[in-house]
């Protein structure tokens, strides 16, 4: 197929590494946290209201580094996510491609490449609903 050189092999071998190393996304988002929380629990107190305008939201306590790290949290989950969403994607449209190519159908290797390289779609439980 004009244009493509792939060696099966060594594919084989990037997406067991990159699959391992991926895998570890999910126990280094666990500590983030883990540390975000005892980051903020060491902080002094305050209260303040959580969601916009103070009505209706439940009271957080904590100081102003704990309310700071809880929206920087936040903010940072679906960015978190999005990588991992992404790695996923990734790792996916590799296989597809070279499954496809395998197959003789560069035509499909190559939709299912342009499928892996569009963004994923990341979906919080929760968001936007303030």
């Amino acid at each position: 197929m004009p244009g493509w050189d792939l060696k099966p092999q060594g594919i084989t071998q990037v997406l067991k590494s990159t699959g391992e190393s991926a895998s570890k996304l999910e126990k280094y988002a666990k500590s983030y946290g883990e540390h975000l929380t005892s980051a903020a629990s060491s902080a002094g107190t305050i209260s303040a209201d959580a969601g916009s305008g103070g009505s209706g939201g439940e009271q957080v306590q904590g100081g102003l580094v704990a309310l700071a790290l809880s929206q920087y949290a936040e903010h940072a989950a679906k960015d978190l996510q999005f990588v991992a969403a992404r790695a996923g994607k990734s790792l996916q449209g590799v296989v597809d491609a070279t499954t496809a190519y395998l197959n003789g159908d560069e035509q499909m290797a190559q939709e299912a490449q342009r499928k892996a390289l569009s963004a994923p779609k990341v979906d919080l439980p929760g968001a936007g609903k303030r």
